[in-house]
């Protein structure tokens, strides 16, 4: 009898390694790999988006080659251009966290698998309004959270490049749709979940990001007026 009241406690030890050990493994993992199938961490907001063409069971995903060291002549304003749902039509910069993350116009699962997400209640990179672009915490906005006041952040696109200012910090809840509307002023806004290890978080975390500077590839397109 003695000897099967010590199994317990002999297994102990064994056990407490064998977890330890897991825990390890798992942080072990590099953050652009899909360390998400393990984790089970992240979130996928509903944002209550009508996908432009078949919807999400026909998502058709785009993958473009966006030219992030443009150097011919550009222009203080522009034309933005609205991407297909599904299509990666930006990449977004910031140096001082080493964020380089593509961009892909639309939400889900899918998509977050790839990059970044721009939702299409928002607006594109240059556009009127609010670009939302949210990313899983455990992948690509992994160190969004050391971002600080007056970092710069760059969004490259197809159809010219913006250059922002992180204005200030933000948190709030995954129910509370403030920051996420498209308002009036041109303004970024960066968000992912905040970082729990052993379950998805309904917090969010992110910046609001100022308009400091645009650089269009095209000039915009003259309105054509019908003279009577």
């Amino acid at each position: 009898m003695k000897n099967k009241s010590l199994l317990p406690q002999l297994l102990m030890p064994f056990l407490i390694t064998a977890f330890c050990g897991g825990v390890l493994f798992l942080l072990s993992i590099k953050p652009y790999e899909k360390a998400q199938t393990y984790l089970k961490v992240g979130f996928m907001d509903n944002n209550n988006v009508i996908p432009q063409s078949e919807g999400i069971a026909g998502l058709n995903i785009v993958q473009t080659d966006i030219d992030t060291e443009y150097s011919g002549k550009t222009f203080d304003k522009g034309d933005i251009v609205y991407p297909e749902y599904g299509t990666q039509y930006a990449v977004i910069e910031c140096e001082a966290v080493d964020i380089f993350v593509p961009v892909y116009w639309g939400n889900g699962s899918e998509l977050l698998e790839l990059g970044g997400c721009n939702t299409p209640s928002s607006v594109p990179a240059g556009g009127e309004g609010n670009t939302v672009i949210s990313a899983h915490v455990n992948t690509f906005f992994a160190d969004l959270n050391k971002v600080k006041k007056d970092d710069e952040v760059k969004v490259y696109t197809d159809y010219g490049r913006f250059t922002y200012k992180v204005a200030e910090l933000i948190e709030f809840e995954s129910t509370d749709k403030k920051y996420l509307k498209k308002g009036d002023k041109n303004i970024l806004t960066l968000y992912t979940c905040e970082s729990n290890l052993l379950a998805s978080s309904t917090k969010r975390i992110g910046c609001i990001c100022n308009l400091v500077k645009s650089e269009y590839y095209n000039e915009p397109k003259e309105e054509s007026t019908d003279e009577e």
